[in-house]
């Protein structure tokens, strides 16, 4: 939000306007919009930099979960080359958390 330098100087002349408000409102109002958090559209890919709800994970972007499963994997991955398939199948499947990011990629693909 922009505002001319007449009525920045209007603004500041005026006892009823608080420029500190104001800026604290702006603020405000970008932290809102930052926050947003992107629901999954069909046939429309989410963005990268978008903002992703993981059920019972909590929210990050997609790049960041994309991130997340990567690792999970890597680390199913070293457990199985190093012939532990009990510390493998818990990654997968006792934590939950890898389904709930896979689920939200999905979703969020655009497919």
């Amino acid at each position: 939000m922009k505002f001319s330098k007449e009525l920045k100087e209007a603004i500041k002349n005026d006892e009823r306007f608080d420029m500190q408000e104001m800026i604290s409102l702006k603020s405000l109002v970008k932290h809102v919009k930052e926050a947003k958090i992107t629901p999954p559209k069909k046939g429309v890919e989410t963005p990268l930099d978008a903002k992703v709800q993981i059920p019972g994970f909590g929210v990050m972007t997609r790049k960041q979960m994309q991130g997340s499963i990567q690792r999970y994997i890597a680390e199913v991955s070293k457990y199985l080359k190093k012939g532990d398939p009990e510390s493998a199948y818990k990654a997968l499947y006792k934590r939950g958390v890898l389904k709930g990011f896979l689920e939200t990629e999905i979703k969020h693909s655009g497919k």
